[in-house]
């Protein structure tokens, strides 16, 4: 059987967060986050290897989602998949600051983010797998 994609997400809305793990999680291994520091403790139980990390930039008090892509970036040991998901009205200028693969506004249509996905991850692309996972 191959590797799934891995997505982490990282969202403070718990509508949100559930609504996107649904629309994902039939497709894609899904691991979910409420804060970017909560997402970075995620990140490093997962080895901070997900093949895509969806991220909203207004994650409430405490790291916003640039800071967290950016620590992500720091600790990742190959380039990162990042792909912002948010109703920031300067969502695209700072998906470009932090190099995002894509930036998609919310409200998000569920079909877009999975076919993103599918596209940054091509079958057979994906990252492999240590054999602890």
């Amino acid at each position: 059987m191959a590797a799934r994609i891995r997505v982490l997400v990282v969202e403070d809305d718990a509508d949100t967060l559930a609504a996107v793990a649904e629309a994902l999680r039939e497709e894609f291994m899904v691991w979910v986050a409420r804060t970017g520091e909560q997402a970075l403790e995620v990140a490093d139980e997962l080895g901070f290897n997900a093949d895509v990390v969806l991220v909203d930039l207004d994650l409430g008090p405490g790291m916003r989602g640039d800071e967290f892509a950016a620590e992500y970036r720091r600790r990742a040991k190959w380039p990162a998949r990042i792909v912002v998901l948010s109703g920031v009205p300067a969502a695209e200028q700072i998906g470009r600051g932090i190099k995002a693969a894509a930036v998609l506004p919310k409200p998000y249509d569920a079909d877009e983010l999975v076919r993103t996905i599918r596209v940054l991850v091509p079958h057979g692309a994906k990252q492999v797998q240590s054999p602890s996972t």
